[in-house]
């Protein structure tokens, strides 16, 4: 006997928690490298599914339930697991089955945070006032104050927009590829202006112009789906953070996925990504100029992958080096490689008090000095000494270019050669008494 069986809240759960994976909540650090911190897996302390463990901006982590309100979406984007080219079953979550599901958790003190995100079923108005439902319950009928990060649906109208705005902590609307032909080659159904770009200049307004609601919008990339280059990405962001003042902007290094068009297109390694993160640092954080920024891009437009950006546009500029680190601007100290906002302000500091005249200050400051020992001067400084090249390897580089000619055999006389005109390949060929010329 078949039994069709119904899957309860905690098993949605498991199924659209993991479907949500595609928005980043945990980015990499575009000082280190690394992902702040992975999801939890099943041997960890908190083994809940659709449970995450995100960074927040003044460097703590905060419990967020990151889940996908449904999988069902009605998009034909080229690269997501949940366009409609992918044929499986696909869930939803019912309103009030769904806002009890997160206080649930958060009275369990499981989570603190709500991160919200859904396929587009319907329309993204429709599918815009079902999350805005959810959270008009956990806001009003639980009376929940905390965390909500809420994405706002592609083609929204202004309304829902709104309310979005006026209930969540966060906004945030994918923009996934940076020009509006790009947009067209991963999707037919999505027109950047009006769907992407329209939302996110309302959420720019309402936040400039109200005294509550959201504190401001991020957004996201799927780097390497559309071929695009790292310089459009970085003429996107700078009008992003510019004219929209956005808070963050993440990038998703494109994986294939079986059933969509994109299933045979290389994956984009994820070095590229955190190159991305790097300049995106140095735009933010450091305040680098567009031009200084340029200098880090090869003539395709790409970020090299074996060198950081910081450090390219510092060889690119090296008549400004070395700072001196007694007399150096805060600008000037974080343009030096190896030395972030926190060292120089640690720095400019210690200065009030007494020269910098040691390695080992500078270190304790947060100095790298392997980095930041081309770059800096100070009293007493020796400079790093220029290493040469080991003889073995300019000999092997002498023999690939000027390969020796083989010597003759000394068994070998002209009277055995046996060639009575000029023979190149003759070993006595060149040799006094050949019939040759004499070398």
């Amino acid at each position: 006997m078949l039994i069709k069986h119904t899957p309860d809240a905690y098993e949605k759960l498991q199924l659209l928690g993991g479907m949500a994976t595609d928005d980043i909540l945990y980015p990499q650090d575009g000082r280190s490298g690394h992902r702040s911190r992975a999801p939890y897996s099943s041997h960890e302390k908190n083994p809940v599914p659709g449970v995450y463990r995100a960074a927040m901006p003044n460097g703590k982590y905060i419990n967020l339930m990151r889940v996908m309100f449904t999988d069902f979406c009605m998009m034909d984007c080229a690269y997501c697991p949940n366009s409609n080219y992918v044929p499986r079953k696909r869930y939803a979550f019912k309103v009030e089955e769904l806002a009890r599901t997160f206080m649930e958790l958060h009275q369990r003190h499981t989570v603190a945070g709500l991160f919200l995100s859904s396929g587009i079923a319907g329309s993204g108005s429709k599918t815009m006032e079902r999350l805005i439902q959810v959270v008009e319950i956990i806001r009003h009928r639980y009376g929940f104050k905390g965390y909500v990060h809420l994405k706002v649906m592609p083609g929204a109208e202004y309304q829902y927009v709104e309310a979005a705005h006026r209930l969540g902590t966060r906004l945030s609307v994918n923009i996934e590829t940076p020009t509006a032909e790009m947009m067209r080659k991963l999707t037919s159904r999505k027109d950047l202006d009006r769907d992407i770009l329209a939302p996110m200049g309302w959420i720019d307004k309402l936040t400039q112009g109200a005294q509550g609601g959201a504190v401001g919008q991020a957004t996201q990339f799927v780097v390497g789906a559309a071929d695009e280059s790292d310089a459009a990405i970085l003429r996107r962001i700078d009008q992003l953070y510019t004219d929209w003042n956005l808070k963050r902007v993440y990038y998703s290094a494109f994986r294939p996925v079986r059933y969509t068009p994109l299933e045979e297109h290389p994956p984009t390694p994820l070095l590229r990504e955190h190159r991305l993160y790097q300049v995106d640092w140095l735009k933010r954080v450091y305040r680098f100029s567009m031009e200084e920024l340029n200098l880090a891009f090869d003539e395709r437009g790409f970020l090299p992958l074996e060198q950081d950006p910081k450090t390219l546009i510092a060889l690119a500029n090296l008549d400004g080096f070395p700072v001196d680190v007694n007399r150096a601007s805060r600008e000037q100290l974080l343009r030096v490689p190896g030395v972030g906002p926190t060292a120089a302000q640690r720095i400019l500091q210690t200065r009030r008090r007494h020269s910098v005249d040691t390695w080992r200050d500078l270190q304790a400051m947060g100095v790298v000095r392997k980095r930041a020992w081309p770059f800096l001067a100070f009293p007493g400084q020796r400079p790093p000494q220029g290493r040469q090249l080991k003889l073995e390897l300019f000999q092997a580089g002498l023999s690939r270019e000027q390969p020796q000619r083989k010597p003759a055999s000394p068994r070998t006389t002209p009277e055995t050669c046996g060639h009575s005109s000029p023979c190149a390949a003759c070993p006595m060929y060149g040799m006094p008494g050949h019939p040759g010329p004499a070398l």
